[in-house]
């Protein structure tokens, strides 16, 4: 890869990491994951500038607990955290906030209203 910002996707359904993928490549490094424990794997080793977190992961934790888990360690303490999901109610929302989620987006998503949000935050990111 060759040094532009990188882009976590966290998703277990393929159609929405593919489409993902396709539009944001052009801009930036893409990575996708579809499981907790490959998603373990890939933010102990890569540094991202981005997260794209789904909620509902059917694995053993979700979307919203690994965005706390994310929180809570300093490397990703202040890395923009988007929760993308198909899930759009009231209490899904405030628990992604409450967990650290810095914006809260549903399915389906606009790819330019996405792709402007992501350059927005990646934007204001402090420089480490």
């Amino acid at each position: 890869m060759d040094g532009r910002q990188k882009v976590l996707i966290v998703d277990d359904e393929e159609l929405a990491q593919d489409f993902l993928r396709f539009f944001l490549s052009k801009k930036f490094d893409v990575y996708t994951v579809g499981s907790v424990s490959t998603f373990y794997n890939i933010v102990n080793k890569v540094d991202f500038d981005l997260i794209l977190m789904d909620i509902s992961l059917r694995d053993s934790k979700d979307g919203i607990q690994l965005t706390k888990e994310l929180r809570a360690t300093p490397k990703y303490k202040s890395t923009p955290i988007f929760v993308l999901t198909a899930f759009n109610t009231t209490r899904e929302r405030n628990n992604a906030h409450q967990a650290g989620a810095d914006k809260f987006l549903t399915k389906p998503v606009d790819s330019k209203q996405l792709l402007n949000m992501i350059d927005e935050a990646l934007n204001k990111k402090p420089a480490n």
